[in-house]
């Protein structure tokens, strides 16, 4: 995938990656990160501040789902967001357009530009951080999808999402946070890491087997900070992927690849994303 920035006389957008934990901004070769605030209007004021002056346009990638208008629709992380037009009060505050996103839409138009998704038309993106993020792409066409909200066969436990057994629950990092008192980073036993390759082995597949996508992209926090989890996890994809094979890759981009998609996101058709 080519995306050109021409149309932006040669200056690129800055782009903005607001996730349930941390925001990113980047404009030109500067990067800056600080918490996301909770409440919008101060996060709204931040990244007012943050945001240097005469950027063309501006893209956002949001973790949670947002309208084609750039407002907040769904956000389990960041309630306090939802019904708020995110797009429009930048627009407003900055003085130049906003596109805004998925998160995970973002992470796979990042990895498909410049990361381990070069060359794939069929392929997906997931990202595995506070909650769980999904987006592919079919030819032309990216898509928001809700495949971190799958439901999983004996898994009672229920969902910030209001379902029960959803598959969120077995690999967010919000959710077995909650669970087992205590981050994952600051999780270390085999066992538990297995168990989650198996879970995560079965959304995976499920995912790619529902859009026969040729290549999925894993970005976020929880894989690309745990090495141990990779050889269990193609253990268990070549186990029970018998129909049809995926090609299962650490994101190349890692974290920025988010922040690389939201900085296209301006250049792109209006119809090419459905959200």
């Amino acid at each position: 995938m080519s995306i050109s920035f021409d149309v932006f006389a040669g200056a690129r957008p800055a782009a903005l990656d607001i996730g349930g934990t941390w925001t990113r901004v980047r404009y030109g070769d500067a990067t800056t990160r600080f918490p996301t605030e909770p409440d919008y209007d101060r996060q709204l004021a931040a990244l007012i501040a943050a945001v240097p002056p005469g950027a063309p346009a501006i893209g956002v990638s949001f973790g949670g789902r947002v309208t084609p208008a750039g407002e907040v629709r769904v956000a389990l992380n960041l309630r306090g967001y939802e019904g708020r037009p995110l797009a429009a009060d930048l627009s407003t505050a900055l003085g130049a357009p906003v596109r805004t996103a998925h998160d995970a839409t973002c992470g796979l138009l990042g990895e498909c530009h410049a990361g381990a998704l070069r060359g794939h038309d069929r392929c997906g993106y997931l990202t595995l951080s506070t909650g769980v993020g999904a987006a592919l792409r079919l030819g032309g066409v990216w898509l928001t999808t809700e495949a971190g909200h799958q439901l999983v066969a004996g898994n009672d436990h229920p969902c910030d999402c209001g379902q029960t057994g959803c598959l969120q629950t077995l690999i967010g990092g919000g959710a077995l946070h909650r669970r087992l008192g205590r981050p994952l980073s600051d999780v270390h036993d085999e066992h538990f890491w297995r168990a989650y390759a198996e879970s995560l082995a079965l959304g995976v597949a499920n995912f790619a087997l529902s859009a026969g996508l040729e290549a999925v992209a894993l970005g976020g926090a929880i894989p690309l900070s745990r090495a141990e989890l990779w050889p269990s996890l193609r253990g268990a994809l070549a186990r029970i992927l018998t129909y049809q094979r995926v090609t299962v890759l650490p994101a190349e981009l890692g974290e920025t690849a988010p922040l690389t998609g939201a900085a296209l996101l301006p250049s792109l058709p209006p119809d090419a994303i459905l959200h």
